[in-house]
Order: structure tokens, then C-alpha cells, then sequence
């Protein structure tokens, strides 16, 4: 009603003043006031719509439609006009250009004003039309809450109601329930909770819509882009240092070789086969040929990082509430004394309980396991050697993780896993191996559950009594199996010992067996009946063969095991 008010209110001062242009202009004493209100008002609104007064420019001008004196009550009076010749005196030119002005401004500017003004009003309205229906829903319940239950007519049957038992009965009314005003603790945590929930939603759509946008999809590859070049960069500048290291040795290594000539023409001068003064021996060379100090740091840094666990110290524990209690790296190893160490207990509930020890962190149950052995189908003894037993339960060898129990392994101590390394040269279309800095580009088999983000061999654990691990079983038909087992028996060995693994606990952890099958040849037999086995029966599974590289994205330290493969091998990492 506001924007129809607006325009009615700039409608009517645009209507009356070009009627009281075209009033003084053409008319002269009008004293009539209807006829004064009919060509101000009247004759201005009829305009808009196209009914032009035949004699606003002269044209059609006639005496017989009008009176010349304003002396006849149906006739308007006529405009200023020539007594003799009896046409207009009156500026033609001047009601022309007001008419034309007038009809700008009403058609189209007023009137594009108008839609313009109904089009915002409705935006505004549409944007908010959830949260004004949620007030005038609270308002009509709020009505609704305090008026009798019965409708028109029917109310007055309540009103009889209620004086029949106040008046006559005299019965005192009760207390009106009305709605609440305030909310009790429980109520306003409840709805505090409600609120961050929609808040976290709204958040993460708000997000996912920003990332869809074309401006934000640009700006990630530019920082990609960006990022990209910085490495190059950084790369170009470690090759320049590299460089610049072998260059400086070898005019060290010159200027030794100069010296040794000198003391060997020295020499023989003096005419002797032996001298006095002790020959210059050569430096040790700094930067061999064709040696990149770049990997013998990493390798350091690497085998440093080794010393102690770090994805088995992870604050979260996987598919779990769990919290690990924070252990420092100074803190790790059990001889190292740590007195407010209190780590949560922690044991899942599997689904297979038959081939797991108990979950709880009673001692009873426990007692009857037989550490450092083969207990039954359990073969709970250590790569590493025999581990400490402390309280009835196993320490980690590696030190603390910041848990105790079993977690989600299937039980206390090592679980041993076997994982088989599958690979292959990677070849181009015309059957040619590819190759990266000299070297040969391998593919290994990785497999990826649909609720993971990282890939992972095909390994895992075994059921008691299989030589096959489970995952590998899923990705592979039935019929392949026991020449897969004989592949098994006839890799090679490329590590065995423990896993950093984010599923390890004080009381239990992961050690492995890596287990390296390759097939150097395309044309080989096997290689052609394994790709030809491999299947996902389980939609949410997923394998391939991925280039072997260190940016890839492996499941906790299969990346390391798979550089010892390439290592193996002479092949490209």
C-alpha cells in the first residue's frame, strides 16, 4: 500500500500541474468552479488515457463546442481567441510542448516507476514470506489461545457457558494457561542446541554454494596454479644449489690435483724416488657425480621421524567418540618416566565376536591369553621380539599412543596383516615402459572403500587358517585364489614389523608383512588371468592400477612400503 500511496501522491502532482499550465494558458477568467475543477482535474487524468482536447493546439478549433463569454452552464468556456477572425490567440507551441512532457512523464516514466517499486516490494517480501508466515502463525495461535474454542455463531453459546458458571453456579474460574514467556533450563539448552545445529547447516550450505560458484572455482586454480609455480620455482633453485655444490668440489678437487703435480715435479728435480715431505693427500668428495644430496636428508629426516609412532598418536581415533590422552614425543617410549599419564580404555564392539578377545577392561577374561606365543589360532608373538606384559596386558613395543584396550583390532598384542604388493611397468601405447628422470615408472594394484578418502593395498588381515587377506578376497574372483596363494610363495619379502597405524592402542597394534609380486612382463600369463579375476562385488569398492609416485594418497604407511618396492626394483618414486 505504501508504493500504491507513492505513486498515486506523484501521479496527482504531475495531473494538477499540467492542469493548471493548460487551465491559464487557454482559459481566461474562468469563474465556474466545476468547469474550473473539470479542465484541471478532470480533462488532466483523461489525457493519460488518450482523450486529447480537441482545441489544445488550435486545430480543431470550434466556436460551436464552447462559450465565449462562460455564460452557458453545459459548455465549457472557450480559450482566448481572435474577436474578428475568430480563431486562437493563445501559444500553440507552448501547450504542445507541456502536452507531450505530460504524457513522458505519466506513460512511461511514472508508470516504470510503479513496476519498478512493486518488483523491490516484492523481492523484500519474498525473501522473508518463511519468517512473517512463522509470525502471523504464532499471532493467530496465540488468538486462538485466548478466545473460546466455539466459532461464530456458536460462541454465544460459550459466553451463556461461562455466565452460567460464574454468575448463577458461582463457580471460581481457574488460571488460564498462556503461552510461555520464558523457557526453563532444560527448554533454552535444548533449543540453544536446535539453534547451533541449523546454524552448522546453514554454514556448510552457504560453503558448498560459495565452492560451486564459477569465481570461486577460478580462484582455487589460481592458487593451484600459483602453488605449482612456487615448487618449480623451489625445485629450480635446489637444482641450481645442487650445482653450485658440485662445482665448488671440483675446484677443490682441482686445485688438491694442482698441488700433487707440483710435489711430483718437485720431485723429480731433486732427482730422487722419494722425499722428505709427506705427498698431499685428496679430500673426500664433497658431492659425487651425479648424486642428489637431496635424498640422503630426506631419508634422514625420514628415518628420525620413524623413531616414534605418529599415526597411532592422533588426538581423534578412527570411527570412534574416543580421545587419546596427548603424548609428546619425548613422552613415548615406556622408559621414559611420564607420571599424569592417564589414557582412556577403549575396546569396540564387533560384529565377529567369536574371533576377537573380550571387549572389557576386566582382567578375569584376559588371563586365560597366552602372550609371546601362539595361542591357539592366535599367533600373538612379535617381529620385534618379546614384548613386555605389564598388569595382564601387553605393552606397545613403539611406546605410548595415548590409549588403552584393544580398540578396534581384533585382539590384544600384535595382529599380524599381510600385505601383497602387486606390480607392474607402466607402459604407453606402443607397448613401451615410461619412464620419469632415467628411471622406470611402476603401477601398483590399490583398492579404496567408498567411506575412505585414501587408497590402500589390498592387504589386511587373515581369517585363522587363510593364507588370502579379507580385502583381497572382495576384489578378487574365487577361482584366482590358490594362484594367488602361489604368487605369495614366490614374491619377495620387502619388509616386516610394525605399522604406524591410527588403529593402534597401548595394548595393541598392528605388525605386517609386505609382500612384493611383480610382473616385469605385459605379455605374462598371470598378470593377463588377474586382471581378467579382479571384480568388485561389493558396490563400494573400488580398484585400480595407480602410477607409482610419492604425492599419492596412501592409507597410513603404505607409502613407505611401496618405496622400498620401487627401491627394489631401480624404479622411479
Amino acid at each position: 500500500m505504501k508504493d500504491v500511496f507513492f505513486f498515486l501522491f506523484l501521479l496527482a502532482v504531475w495531473v494538477v500541474s499540467f492542469g493548471v499550465a493548460k487551465q491559464a494558458i487557454l482559459i481566461h477568467n474562468e469563474s465556474r468552479v466545476d468547469w474550473i475543477f473539470r479542465g484541471v482535474v478532470y480533462q488532466s487524468y483523461l489525457t493519460i488515457f488518450g482523450q486529447i482536447p480537441a482545441y489544445i493546439d488550435g486545430v480543431n478549433f470550434n466556436l460551436d463546442q464552447c462559450s465565449p463569454n462562460g455564460t452557458d452552464p453545459y459548455k465549457p468556456k472557450c480559450p482566448e481567441s481572435d474577436s474578428t477572425h475568430h480563431q486562437p490567440i493563445f501559444p500553440e507551441w507552448l501547450t504542445v510542448i507541456l502536452l507531450c512532457l505530460y504524457l513522458l512523464f505519466t506513460n512511461i516514466l511514472l508508470l516504470n516507476l510503479l513496476i519498478a517499486m512493486f518488483n523491490y516490494t516484492f523481492q523484500q517480501v519474498q525473501e522473508h514470506t518463511d519468517q512473517i508466515w512463522k509470525f502471523q502463525r504464532h499471532d493467530l495461535i496465540e488468538e486462538y489461545q485466548g478466545r473460546p474454542p466455539a466459532p461464530p455463531p456458536f460462541i454465544l453459546l460459550s459466553h451463556l457457558h461461562l455466565f452460567i458458571k460464574r454468575v448463577i453456579l458461582k463457580i471460581p474460574a481457574k488460571r488460564h494457561k498462556q503461552l510461555k514467556n520464558k523457557l526453563e533450563k532444560n527448554e533454552e539448552a535444548a533449543l540453544l542446541s536446535w539453534e547451533i545445529y541449523l546454524k552448522e547447516n546453514y554454514l556448510q550450505n552457504m560453503q558448498y554454494q560459495q565452492k560451486q560458484r564459477p569465481e570461486q572455482k577460478i580462484q582455487d586454480i589460481s592458487n593451484r596454479v600459483d602453488t605449482m609455480v612456487d615448487l618449480l620455482e623451489m625445485d629450480r633453485l635446489k637444482g641450481s644449489g645442487s650445482m653450485e655444490q658440485r662445482l665448488a668440489s671440483l675446484e677443490e678437487q682441482v686445485a688438491q690435483t694442482t698441488r700433487a703435480l707440483h710435489w711430483i715435479v718437485k720431485t723429480l728435480r731433486d732427482g730422487g724416488f722419494g722425499s722428505d715431505e709427506a705427498a698431499p693427500t685428496l679430500g673426500p668428495q664433497k658431492v659425487l657425480e651425479g648424486q642428489d644430496p637431496e635424498p640422503d636428508s630426506r631419508q634422514k629426516a625420514e628415518d628420525l621421524g620413524d623413531a616414534h609412532h605418529i599415526n597411532a598418536r592422533h588426538l581423534l581415533y578412527p570411527n570412534s567418540a574416543v580421545v587419546r590422552f596427548p603424548v609428546p614425543n619425548e613422552k613415548v617410549p615406556w622408559g621414559t618416566e611420564f607420571l599424569i599419564y592417564d589414557p582412556p580404555f577403549y575396546s569396540a564392539d564387533r560384529k565377529d565376536k567369536d574371533l576377537v578377545d573380550p571387549m572389557g577392561n576386566a582382567l578375569d577374561p584376559l588371563s586365560k591369553i597366552t602372550y609371546n606365543a601362539v595361542d591357539g589360532p592366535t599367533d600373538r608373538r612379535s617381529y620385534h621380539g618379546s614384548y613386555v606384559v605389564r598388569d595382564g596386558l601387553p605393552l606397545n613395543p613403539m611406546g605410548r599412543t595415548g590409549l588403552r584396550g584393544r580398540g578396534s583390532l581384533s585382539c590384544f598384542g600384535p595382529n599380524h596383516t599381510l600385505q601383497p604388493v602387486v606390480t607392474r611397468w607402466r607402459r604407453n601405447q606402443d607397448g613401451a615402459i615410461c619412464r620419469r628422470s632415467i628411471k622406470k615408472v611402476l603401477e601398483v594394484l590399490v583398492v579404496k572403500h567408498a567411506l575412505s578418502e585414501h587408497w590402500a593395498l589390498p592387504g589386511g588381515s587373515r581369517e585363522p587358517g587363510e593364507a588370502l587377506p579379507r580385502k583381497l578376497k572382495q576384489v578378487l574372483q574365487k577361482e584366482f585364489w590358490p594362484s594367488f596363494e602361489s604368487l605369495l610363495t614366490q614374491g619377495t619379502e620387502v619388509y616386516k614389523g610394525y605399522v604406524d597405524d591410527p588403529r593402534n592402542t597401548d595394548n595393541a597394534w598392528i605388525e605386517t608383512v609386505a609382500i612384493s609380486i611383480h610382473f616385469p612382463d605385459q605379455s605374462n600369463v598371470e598378470l593377463k588371468r588377474l586382471n581378467s579375476h579382479l571384480h568388485t562385488g561389493d558396490p563400494g569398492m573400488s580398484i585400480r592400477w595407480q602410477v607409482v609416485d610419492k604425492r599419492i594418497s596412501l592409507y597410513a604407511n603404505h607409502k613407505a612400503v611401496l618405496q622400498k618396492v620401487a627401491a627394489l626394483f631401480g624404479a622411479y618414486y
